[in-house]
């Protein structure tokens, strides 16, 4: 066993033609990739034990579907991987993969308020 280990993540993202188009708007499509510790197993929450780098995916206007083949790797030091307390045990992890959505407005707008008035009375 090596001071370091390569972890590959293999995955297919894919955009709507809603999503397409609003790439060509400029919404800006980024990909998010967590390395977690699985604890207890068969979970999916976890200390996040690295990142990927989180480059900006491809997605063009266009009237189909567009599927972007993703095929990634991250080497990292088998040290960083160990988030049990017991030393020398099996690392369990598993990658979570989420695709950020950048430049839509905001679910809920800032508050504004009107002009107070007083009610006599």
């Amino acid at each position: 066993m090596g001071l370091n280990t390569t972890i590959n993540v293999t995955y297919d993202a894919k955009f709507s033609v809603f999503e397409r188009h609003l790439a060509g708007l400029g919404l800006i499509f980024r990909e998010r990739i967590a390395v977690i510790g699985v604890d207890p197993p068969n979970s999916t929450t976890g200390a996040v034990v690295a990142n990927f780098p989180s480059p900006n995916l491809p997605v063009s206007d266009g009237t189909a579907e567009q599927t972007i083949a993703r095929n990634v790797s991250l080497t990292v030091t088998r040290a960083s991987l160990q988030e049990d307390s017991g030393a020398g045990d099996n690392d369990e992890i598993r990658c979570r993969i989420r695709i950020e959505a950048i430049g839509l407005p905001p679910d809920v707008t800032p508050d504004a308020f009107t002009d107070q008035e007083i009610l006599v009375g």
